[in-house]
């Protein structure tokens, strides 16, 4: 019987999180905090992607 009681609260839960995804997702305001992990995301690939250019012109440079 537990068992049946906790699928249904999942199943509510579930249910709950699909249909006010939206809303959710305004009151914890979790977009803004998503746009700036992949602004930095962005950074990180751009500084990563001229430390190598710099190695290589480091390494020309040494030949």
């Amino acid at each position: 019987m537990i068992k049946y009681i906790m699928l249904l609260l999942v199943g509510i839960g579930v249910y709950i999180g699909v249909t006010y995804k939206d809303q959710i997702e305004d009151f914890v305001d979790s977009r803004p905090v998503e746009e700036v992990q992949d602004l930095l995301e962005d950074a990180k690939d751009q500084v990563s992607a001229q430390a190598e250019g710099l190695t290589e012109k480091l390494e020309d440079l040494n030949q």
